[in-house]
């Protein structure tokens, strides 16, 4: 593996870990409570995180194998992530968080054989994200704030007295994310 992903590795893992703990830590009444100014459940996001691996591991293969990746949509028209994720998510409103997160390492395991074949070179290609032009790796280091900032997304549901521990992470993670004066 290319020696500049084994921080994007240890830093996902570590997310990973604090993510699975406050999972395991929601009740079955705090999974299907709404998240304001959202679409999903608490619990969503579980299955949000449990499948895009999925997604990212595909297009990094691709940039691996040295194919050209173009996802479509259904009935080969324009690709939507959005879409994508909502039929995933919907999919598993009912599956326990244990599963999701069984799910979810399986799916981690294989984006990690997939990032293990990665050269240096595609790691340094740039594409455009969200109007910027980004490195894949870049994008690879922003992508392990995933966790992260969905636990924030389900703790806004969540009444402000509840999971410290996992407020405690997000804070810590939200404070390392500040720019520099």
């Amino acid at each position: 593996m290319e020696e500049q992903l084994l921080p994007v590795i240890r830093a996902a893992d570590e997310h990973r870990r604090r993510f699975e703990a406050f999972s395991r830590a929601l009740t079955a009444e705090e999974l299907v409570l709404p998240v304001p100014n959202a679409t999903w459940q608490v619990g969503d996001y579980a299955a949000h995180l449990a499948t895009i691996d999925e997604f990212v591991g595909d297009w990094f293969a691709h940039l691996a194998d040295g194919r050209p990746w173009r996802p479509r949509g259904d009935g080969g028209g324009p690709f939507d992530i959005d879409a994508w994720n909502e039929v995933r998510v919907r999919a598993r409103r009912a599956t326990p968080v244990e599963a999701m997160l069984s799910e979810a390492a399986r799916q981690r395991e294989q984006l990690w054989s997939v990032l293990d074949r990665l050269e240096a070179d595609v790691l340094a290609q740039h594409f455009e994200f969200r109007d910027q032009t980004i490195s894949h790796l870049r994008y690879l280091e922003l992508w392990t704030g995933h966790d992260p900032s969905h636990s924030a997304d389900m703790l806004r549901a969540l009444p402000r007295t509840a999971h410290s521990e996992a407020r405690a992470w997000i804070r810590e993670w939200a404070g390392q994310q500040a720019p520099a004066q």
